[in-house]
């Protein structure tokens, strides 16, 4: 019901005229039509489940305020149908229904006052109504129409409440279909049809809440419901687990345990369905450990503790997968160093190399210099040039290391070591004295010392 519509209704409710004032319905405490926000705690809506629990919470406490309102206006009916004012409470019963068309009261007391609207003598008149509804009643009862009789005179005890005579006939009639719903309840029981044995014997224990043993027999029966639906949900989960659904077999079989908790082959199946699930996140776990897949290893060993893995063995394993990540992680920082070692090794070697070679060249540059000069000087004195004569008997592998050793003589030329490279030249004469780049390099090592050693 919209707000509209409330505030319509609780106007038409203060607008009836009431009785004389000394007469006047006690006044309803208006304080409980309303929601008192301070006592309700919503918390913060965050999610959509709290916006669903929010909005139905509402509808709940709308639906509240909704019945107590149209119980004060329909109170209201009733007094002035009781007064005579037939057409006023006729009135107000159609504004009710059409609030709420389920409002039973509304509904007998509606039909009441339509059928007296205009009568001038309101008492006999009201009187005469249920004494026909009453007989009415009875004639169905006569014919063996317990429910229709049994509405006819459920009419008349809401219409007077005090008539006994209605008020008998109506229990005697709860009585004796309370008796034909415990029988097809029976019949249903007989057949196995548990929720339609419970349904009857459930509308039987309302018409009569006294009746003989009833509250027991309805308790063994949903025992039995139970127990089936909980042997039926037990199959599916037999069935989902031969499918390979392991996981919705578990949540079937969460639900069979939540009907019978001490269902002994649930929890049996249950039990193992989630050592199996368990193992097979451990192997999974090794598997990914051995990929050398670490975190996703210690995921899947903490997803397998989940199911009943022993979580010290999975503590274990994981601390396993730590230490072997960080030794991993230290062997690659080693490795990154020694590559960076290696490298400047090797551009320092490839420095050396280009600087001896540099030597190398200007030392050739000064020998063909030298050469050429002493050429020139000889030509002007009329010799002609004598070619060096290369001495005879030295290797090849004596050619090499003189060589060689003259290339390090140069590294410590460059380097202002002359001794040294003094030293290497001296050498390199020794191993082949046709070198003459050995020749020029200690004739350079002679003219910076003077020929003074």
């Amino acid at each position: 019901m919209n707000a509209r519509a409330l505030a319509v209704l609780l106007a038409l409710a203060s607008a009836v005229p009431l009785r004389a004032q000394d007469d006047a319905p006690m006044v309803k405490d208006t304080e409980g039509l309303f929601l008192d926000m301070s006592k309700v705690n919503l918390g913060t809506i965050s999610s959509e489940d709290d916006k669903k629990k929010y909005i139905y919470t509402i509808q709940l406490e709308k639906s509240r305020l909704t019945r107590q309102a149209l119980k004060i206006v329909y109170e209201n009916a009733f007094d002035l149908y009781r007064e005579g004012q037939f057409e006023n409470a006729n009135e107000l019963t159609q504004k009710i229904l059409a609030i709420d068309p389920t409002y039973e009261d509304a509904r007998i007391l509606n039909r009441a006052t339509l059928d007296l609207k205009g009568s001038t003598t309101p008492a006999a008149s009201r009187h005469r109504l249920l004494s026909d509804r009453f007989e009415e009643g009875m004639s169905l009862y006569r014919q063996g129409r317990l429910v229709e009789a049994a509405d006819r005179w459920d009419e008349v005890v809401k219409l007077s409440p005090l008539n006994l005579k209605a008020r008998y006939w109506l229990k005697r009639a709860h009585k004796e279909l309370a008796v034909e719903h415990f029988r097809r309840g029976q019949k249903a029981y007989a057949q196995h049809r548990l929720r339609d044995t419970l349904d009857q014997w459930y509308a039987a224990l309302v018409l009569d809440p006294h009746y003989p043993r009833l509250a027991a027999s309805i308790a063994k029966v949903e025992s039995e419901e139970r127990e089936q639906e909980a042997n039926e949900k037990l199959q599916t989960a037999l069935n989902l687990y031969g499918q390979g659904l392991v996981l919705e077999a578990l949540k079937t079989l969460d639900e069979v345990l939540a009907i019978g908790p001490g269902n002994a082959k649930a929890q049996k199946l249950q039990s193992e369905i989630r050592a199996e699930v368990a193992n097979q996140h451990v192997m999974e776990g090794r598997r990914l450990y051995e990929s050398r897949q670490y975190e996703a290893a210690i995921a899947e060993w903490k997803t397998a503790t989940d199911y009943g893995y022993d979580s010290k063995a999975a503590d274990q394993l994981v601390a396993r997968a730590k230490e072997q990540e960080r030794r991993e992680e230290a062997a690659r920082k080693r490795a990154a160093e020694a590559a960076k070692v290696r490298e400047e090794d090797a551009k320092k070697k490839a420095d050396e190399e280009a600087a001896a070679a540099e030597a190398k060249k200007k030392a050739d540059a000064d020998a063909k210099a030298k050469a050429d000069a002493e050429a020139q000087t000889q030509s002007q004195n009329g010799a002609p040039a004598a070619a060096p004569a290369a001495p005879a008997g030295v290797s090849d592998s004596a050619k090499q290391q003189s060589q060689q050793a003259y290339l390090a003589g140069m590294v410590y030329f460059q380097q202002g070591n002359y001794e040294k490279a003094r030293d290497q030249f001296m050498l390199a004469k020794q191993l082949d004295p046709g070198n003459p780049d050995a020749a020029a390099g200690l004739d350079r090592i002679e003219k910076l010392y003077g020929g003074g050693q």
